[in-house]
C-alpha cells in the first residue's frame, strides 16, 4: 500500500519508532511494536528497516527503504 504518511516518536537520534499511520485523512494508531529488524537485499545491497507492529488490533509490517520510500503491508492472521 502506498500514499500514506508515517508519524514517528522522535528521540534524540531523530526518527526512531513509528507511532501512527495516516491514510487519507484518517489516523491509525500503532499500539505495539512486535519486532524491528534491518534487512539487506542480497542482489541490490539495499538496506531496509522493517517494523512488525499491531496497528489498531491488526498485524502489519512497515518497511522503510534507503530511498526514503515506505511500504505498508497488512499481515494475514490464521484463526
Amino acid at each position: 500500500m502506498k500514499n500514506f504518511e508515517v508519524r514517528f516518536y522522535a528521540g534524540y537520534k531523530g526518527k526512531e519508532t513509528p507511532r501512527s499511520v495516516f491514510i487519507g485523512d484518517r489516523e491509525f494508531r500503532i499500539d505495539k511494536i512486535l519486532g524491528r529488524k534491518r534487512v539487506q537485499d542480497v542482489e541490490s545491497g539495499e538496506v531496509r528497516e522493517e517494523f512488525t507492529c499491531q496497528m489498531e488490533g491488526t498485524p502489519a509490517r512497515l518497511t522503510f527503504h534507503a530511498s526514503g520510500e515506505w511500504e505498508l503491508t497488512f499481515l494475514d492472521v490464521e484463526g
